[in-house]
């Protein structure tokens, strides 16, 4: 359902179900992709829990000539773990002298 709120157009996409129709079409395009190594281990949340996804054969893997792994996109993203952001601002813990 498509509706207006302030003069902007939105969707009740989490209501008629068309959230999950949408995941589904997602994961179908990306089922052709690969993602590398490390991008997928930040993806699926750390390098240990790709080693099992992999182990389980939950997520494809493809080995290259050249010594690198990539893996499915679409296995991945299946298995997306959402994380919590880091604080990456360093903390001023001196106070500089104003004049």
């Amino acid at each position: 359902m498509i509706y207006e709120v302030n003069g902007d157009l939105r969707s009740s996409m989490l209501i008629d179900g068309t959230a999950e129709a949408r995941l589904a079409d997602i994961l179908t395009i990306m089922d052709s992709r690969t993602f590398p190594k490390r991008e997928s281990e930040k993806i699926v949340g750390g390098p240990g829990r790709l080693r099992v996804l992999v182990n389980t054969q939950r997520v494809r893997v493809e080995y290259k000539s050249n010594g690198r792994s990539y893996y499915n996109a679409s296995d991945v993203l299946s298995f997306a773990k959402v994380r919590k952001g880091k604080n990456n601002e360093k903390k001023n813990h001196y106070k500089r002298a104003t004049a």
